[in-house]
């Protein structure tokens, strides 16, 4: 068991059986040894947006995007590339009731920001209210929720609001999920000077380049995305 207190501090519950293949583990994690070593884990990335590159030995590199336009987030932490075992543990949560596996990848995440800089505020990417009626549950306020309590940060579910409901992101092109967006999220009240924003897959980066205008408009000084997975393709975040 790891347990930290206050400042960067993690607290993770043990877990008997790998969530990937049933086997006892005598891992921290959620998930054995052996399996763990099996994830689509990133190496090399972005500094700023996390996109997985293939400069190989470079150790801290910021990508062309990221270089010819910073994006309004200041970092993004995503530990795996969306592929196989993760894309499809994010899909059973997310669409398929399993929600209980939303628990175990906040952990996997959580282990992975020990050593990073912590925010005052810990908030989820919204639902739309009628998008939430249909889904049960808002993944993103799931995840944000156990690593909020996970790292003894403070967590505010009402902070940020979406007041329109938009179509999905991943029926629209680029340029199409841009204009979506715009406008379709809310400050309430004022944001502490740093703020963590979680969700569980970052593709284009539109909708954290939204929020983070959104939140650093209403007073925000640093944004962080905390993702569970991003996917390797090349970011087209304006």
């Amino acid at each position: 068991m790891i347990t930290k207190t206050k400042n960067n501090c993690i607290k993770i519950n043990h877990t008997k059986r790998c969530i990937l293949c049933g086997l006892n583990t005598a891992s921290d994690t959620p998930v054995c040894h052996e399996c763990l070593a099996d994830l689509p884990w990133i190496g090399t990335a972005c500094q700023r947006c996390a996109n997985p590159t293939v400069t190989g030995k470079l150790s801290r590199v910021i990508c062309p995007t990221c270089q010819k336009k910073p994006p309004p987030f200041d970092q993004v932490i995503a530990p795996f590339e969306y592929r196989f075992p993760v894309d499809q543990l994010i899909q059973l949560a997310k669409f398929n009731g399993q929600a209980h596996l939303l628990n175990s990848l906040a952990e996997l995440l959580s282990l992975q920001l020990q050593d990073k800089t912590m925010p005052e505020l810990i908030i989820p990417v919204p639902l739309h209210q009628k998008r939430l009626q249909e889904r049960q549950y808002n993944q993103a306020a799931l995840l944000a929720k156990k690593i909020a309590r996970n790292l003894d940060i403070p967590f505010n579910n009402r902070l940020l609001i979406k007041t329109e409901n938009t179509p999905h992101q991943a029926e629209l092109d680029r340029k199409a999920r841009r204009k979506n967006l715009r406008n379709s999220f809310h400050c309430i009240g004022s944001p502490p000077v740093s703020v963590a924003v979680v969700d569980d897959v970052m593709t284009t980066g539109t909708t954290a380049a939204e929020i983070s205008r959104v939140l650093k408009a209403a007073g925000c000084q640093k944004v962080y995305i905390w993702i569970i997975a991003r996917t390797a393709k090349e970011l087209h975040l304006f």
